[in-house]
């Protein structure tokens, strides 16, 4: 089982990002779409860290008065890479149904 972006273009010419979830079942390749990343495929990644380690910096994350600067070290703390500029959104996702941790980045 892998669980990958998959880049979908579009007749406009856009370029639009699902994550899915590829597998063999019966000898057969079997895709699940598991969720929209956006226009970038690194807007939407799993947080690795367990939840005692990663507490302190989602605290963090909350603050309203943080600057660019102090987001993007606190993300390269957490060992996340990202290509979304400007970021204007952050969402933490506990996705139940796979049992992982994603934070989504806009």
């Amino acid at each position: 089982m892998a669980i990958l972006p998959k880049r979908v273009k579009r007749p406009n010419g856009r370029e639009y990002w699902n994550l899915v979830e590829v597998k063999r079942v019966r000898g057969k390749v079997v895709t699940k779409y598991l969720g929209y990343l956006g226009k970038t495929p690194n807007s939407k990644q799993e947080l690795t860290l367990t939840p005692e380690l990663l507490f302190p910096y989602v605290t963090r994350l909350l603050r309203l008065d943080l600057t660019d600067v102090e987001l993007l070290n606190i993300l390269k703390k957490m060992g996340l890479t990202i290509d979304v500029w400007p970021i204007t959104k952050i969402v933490l996702e506990n996705d139940r149904h796979l049992q992982k941790l994603f934070l989504r980045l806009k």
